[in-house]
């Protein structure tokens, strides 16, 4: 009988054993492909002794120093490596556990920021529908993901958080109506109340790798400036190589207030996550109070800075972010042609190696459609991630693929082979063929 509180205390799980690249291995010998890499996590793969190495070593000098009496070498380094990749503007990271965090630690950041500069009436924060910004009671009122807010609602009613609509998909040639919405919403709430406007780039797990179109991020940020917003992007999901590029803001050249890291920051070899902020956020902080008033107790752990740092070094010696980009088109073209076999899959959507597939919604229950795909995928030996919900709406079934950077070719072609089974069977069995 265990004593552990499971997130679904009915179901009996796989005891994991351990890894190794794109693979999973339980207790049983079973032998699992992870294309999802954890949930957008384990970007430079399973079992990579250097990192464990890295954090062993650190772990020998010093496990643990409060950041409020202490700095360390490699929180120092971890900082120097993430700023080096945000150049030519220059950037300061807060170091916390995880994505929920970083979220929690930008709105707060957000609010000082304007308290600093004698504007307190900026007390709201802006966000999408179909968004997802964390599990904690700020984040979840912060994400516009009904299905994950709505237990919950009555602790996440508040005035300070305020959503906007998902960019409709429109031709080049059209005009678009997206930002003149957004900035009616602006208007609506008073431009001088509102704080901070928080976007992911691509989505995540509530609308599995939505990209806007060209020039809607670019008009956000134009928007935030105009109005005296901070503009900060989520790269929980996106950061580190996930799309092709360090952070996924640079393929639009954008510049945010502040970035929300996690994930992928360490690879999931332990607990890691950042808010990378602006020099002008920081100055203001450094020349107002003089301190940001916030703190969590395993804020800069070395330990987990140690892992951030080897999981950099693994990065730039394998090329990570380039062979991600290659691997991203490759995975896309086989999941389109997939989709071409599969009229069940209605769209690709998404960047590097970020790959949304879209489903058909069963009527009054959504997301039931995406999960029977990630169980029955995962009882056949591979892990996807599976998502629900379209703009203000539940209904809307979609799966995230998204493997580690370091996916071969071969393993590609068993990715989708996998995958392909795994959609004929349910589609036969829910009666979507």
């Amino acid at each position: 009988m265990t004593t552990v509180f499971y997130r679904a205390p009915r179901k009996e799980y796989p005891t994991i054993s351990h890894g190794s690249g794109v693979y999973l291995w339980d207790t049983t010998g079973r032998r699992y492909l992870d294309g999802s890499s954890g949930a957008l996590v384990v970007n430079v793969g399973h079992g990579r002794k250097a990192v464990a190495e890295a954090m062993a070593a650190q772990a020998s000098q010093v496990a643990f120093a409060h950041t409020m009496r202490f700095t360390s070498a490699v929180q120092e380094k971890l900082g120097a490596l993430i700023a080096e990749r945000m150049a030519p503007e220059h950037y300061y990271a807060y170091f916390i556990s995880g994505g929920s965090e970083a979220t929690e630690t930008a709105i707060k950041l957000a609010r000082q920021y304007h308290l600093e500069r004698g504007e307190p009436e900026r007390t709201k924060v802006m966000a999408r529908y179909a968004s997802y910004h964390g599990n904690t009671l700020g984040a979840l009122a912060l994400s516009g993901h009904l299905t994950r807010r709505r237990p919950y609602a009555p602790l996440l009613a508040s005035q300070a958080f305020v959503h906007f609509d998902v960019p409709e998909e429109h031709s080049p040639d059209e005009p678009c109506a997206c930002l003149q919405a957004v900035e009616a919403r602006i208007q609506q709430e008073n431009p001088s109340t509102i704080a901070a406007l928080v976007i992911e780039v691509v989505g995540g797990s509530a609308l599995s790798g939505f990209v806007p179109h060209a020039g809607y991020l670019e008009g956000l940020e134009a928007l935030c400036r105009r109005y005296g917003i901070l503009f900060v992007v989520d790269e929980v999901m996106t950061g580190m190589g996930r799309t092709g590029r360090w952070w996924a803001h640079q393929e639009a050249g954008l510049k945010p207030d502040m970035m929300t890291l996690a994930k992928g920051l360490s690879s999931g070899y332990s607990p890691l996550g950042a808010v990378v902020a602006h020099e002008n956020v920081w100055e203001t902080v450094r020349q107002g109070s003089g301190a940001f008033a916030h703190g969590f107790t395993y804020g800069g752990n070395p330990v987990s800075a140690a892992a951030g740092v080897a999981v950099f070094d693994i990065m730039e010696k394998e090329q990570l972010v380039e062979q991600g980009s290659r691997a991203g088109d490759s995975l896309a073209r086989r999941l389109a042609e997939l989709a071409a076999r599969h009229p069940v899959v209605e769209a690709v959507r998404g960047r590097g190696l970020m790959q949304g597939l879209v489903l058909p919604s069963l009527p009054g229950k959504p997301g039931s459609v995406a999960t029977a795909l990630g169980d029955d995928a995962f009882q056949n030996g591979l892990i996807i991630y599976p998502g629900s919900g379209s703009g203000k709406s539940p209904e809307g079934d979609h799966v995230l693929v998204a493997p580690p950077l370091t996916v071969s070719e071969a393993e590609l072609d068993e990715l989708v082979e996998l995958l392909e089974a795994s959609l004929r069977r349910v589609s036969e069995r829910m009666g979507l063929a």
